[in-house]
């Protein structure tokens, strides 16, 4: 096994931006709708979530792996539930939204330019019975299986 590097950020989903949104930025707040309000926080939300993942991966010297890497997402159970049910579901699979590929695609948005260059990644969920979330990258190159 490779490299760890634990990301002390509660994992947030890719979020789709349109050239349309600019217009959100150029408004005064106080002049938006509730509707155009709320998206301009998620925008912010993930802009801040995509700076903080590029800061650690920096302060840590660590890049991407193109080829041989696992993510680990650590998701927080909501807040509504049960102690029971928080407590069973702790470091279980997490099978409900937010979808793997999109948390992926947010992680990839943060850390790269362009991911054409990645060969070869595993990615998994997991609920934590904890007020925040976070999610782990392990470099782990992984010897081409030639036949």
């Amino acid at each position: 096994m490779g490299k760890t590097i634990t990301f002390n950020v509660t994992p947030i989903s890719h979020l789709r931006t349109t050239q349309g949104d600019r217009i959100f930025f150029r408004i005064p707040r106080e002049k938006l709708f509730p509707s155009g309000l709320r998206r301009l926080e998620r925008i912010e939300q993930y802009n801040k979530y995509k700076i903080a993942i590029l800061a650690i991966a920096n302060s840590h010297k660590f890049t991407f792996p193109y080829i041989g890497a696992v993510m680990k997402f650590y998701l927080p159970v909501p807040k509504s539930w049960s102690d029971k049910k928080k407590k069973l579901h702790h470091l279980q699979y997490h099978t409900s939204r937010k979808d793997l590929d999109n948390l992926i695609k947010g992680v990839l948005d943060a850390m790269m330019k362009e991911d054409k260059h990645i060969a070869h990644f595993e990615a998994a969920k997991y609920w934590v019975n904890a007020d925040s979330g976070y999610l782990t990258i392990t470099d782990t190159y992984l010897e081409p299986k030639i036949k």
